[in-house]
């Protein structure tokens, strides 16, 4: 099931966990601005809005996608990352003050918080992107790998233009192209970073965890191409005034359907027929995507604001749906893999680290928040009800990885391990 993986190169739990545990606090934090600001929320441009759309996405999928990261590339690349401990906390303190910064520059208007978060924020994705980039240079090639090497440098590309445009709001003052920069500030965020690693992680983990085909030969190897070289060419056009740059949106598009509906057929014809509440979240989150491209093609055809606004929440719902799948799976894995890697005899099984009960209930749970919120577009008493439901589930999830976290450490100390043979 493992081939190919260099578990002995994993990182301690603590690396991964501190980002893991951090994300519930996050979506707890954005459920409550939200139902505080319903109407704010839902107005693009508005500070709220914005605050809300950059919790989401650096709070939520980005903290979670970092832990990844950590734990991803070391099994797969096979080079650990140096002084894993270390970094992984700078990284993490200096995310959690700059997105915190940020999220209060928006709400407050205050323009140093700006500067603030533009230090941290760049100073925590740049020495990400700088401390793990070289590391998929040079050694084991692997199509995960690439699709990891992409993702990093869209992020290091997304912070930098989000830079500039915290400089411009901090000072009240925006360039002629700063319709342009937001522009390819959300692409290479939304594409670059985000679907680009989720394709990559589900090369890796559909096949993994599901025992099913692999993906074609023909889609690993260009699907990275093709994205990045659409998002290239659309900032190009963009910054350009070129017309008709809806076209790479077009391709992009084209190559999410395609990956949707590849991944949708192997989860059908796995040969592991159990139920899994990871598949749930999968097939949920491709729905998810479909829906956002579908909106959002729709938006540029018709203009009409609410399409937009239902193409963001349904593409950051479907990268959260991603991210409790595979959260799910991963952290009782990693407590039980370092237990048992430790020689603990009474290390738990991976389905009393995370009991299916409340495995199930975080994804009813997500369920309803996404319907709610998808509606909330359009009824406001909705979206109160999704920001209540929200955060149950962003509440339900916490406690599950705090009760893994103790499992771990009760185990820690009281559990007993092998003795060790001498001769």
């Amino acid at each position: 099931m493992f081939n190919g993986l260099s578990l002995d190169q994993a990182p301690p739990l603590s690396v991964v966990i501190r980002f893991f545990i951090t994300v519930p606090v996050f979506g707890i934090l954005l459920s409550l601005i939200i139902f505080f600001n319903p109407h704010e929320v839902l107005i693009p441009t508005h500070p709220i809005s914005l605050a809300s759309i950059h919790l989401m996405f650096l709070g939520v999928i980005t903290m979670s996608m970092f832990g990844a990261l950590f734990q991803m590339q070391s099994v797969l690349g096979g080079r650990p990352i140096p002084s894993a401990l270390g970094n992984a906390f700078l990284i993490h303190l200096f995310l959690v003050i700059g997105i915190l910064s940020l999220c209060g520059a928006f709400i407050f208007s205050t323009p140093e918080l700006f500067i603030i978060a533009s230090i941290f924020l760049g100073a925590s994705i740049l020495y990400c992107a700088n401390l793990i980039l070289p590391l998929l240079f040079g050694g084991i090639s692997h199509d995960t790998l690439r699709g990891m090497r992409l993702a990093l440098i869209a992020l290091a590309l997304t912070a930098v233009l989000g830079i500039v445009m915290a400089s411009e709001y901090a000072n009240s003052a925006f360039s002629s192209v700063h319709e342009a920069v937001r522009t390819s500030h959300y692409s290479f965020g939304l594409i670059g970073w985000i679907a680009a690693l989720i394709i990559a992680v589900a090369f890796q983990v559909i096949e993994m965890f599901y025992v099913t085909t692999p993906y074609s030969l023909w889609c690993k190897r260009n699907a990275f191409r093709i994205i990045a070289a659409s998002l290239l060419l659309k900032v190009l056009w963009i910054f350009t005034h070129l017309p008709y740059s809806w076209i790479f949106d077009l391709i992009m598009g084209a190559l999410l359907f395609g990956f949707i509906f590849t991944t949708l057929k192997r989860l059908n014809q796995r040969k592991r027929r159990v139920s899994d509440v990871s598949i749930w979240f999968w097939q949920s989150g491709m729905a998810l995507l479909s829906l956002a491209i579908l909106t959002y093609g729709a938006f540029i055809g018709s203009g009409y604001d609410a399409l937009q606004s239902v193409a963001l929440i349904a593409f950051a719902l479907f990268a959260l749906a991603v991210i409790l799948g595979m959260m799910g799976k991963i952290v009782p894995f990693l407590v039980w893999f370092h237990l048992s890697s430790a020689g603990y005899m009474d290390t738990p099984i991976m389905s009393n680290i995370i009991p299916a009960t409340r495995a199930k209930g975080v994804f009813a749970l997500f369920a309803i928040t996404s319907v709610t919120m998808i509606g909330g577009v359009f009824c406001l008493e909705s979206l109160l009800v999704g920001a209540i439901v929200g955060g149950g589930m962003f509440g339900l999830l916490l406690l599950n990885l705090i009760h893994a976290l103790r499992l771990y450490r009760d185990t820690l100390i009281h559990g007993k391990r092998f003795e060790q043979s001498t001769f």
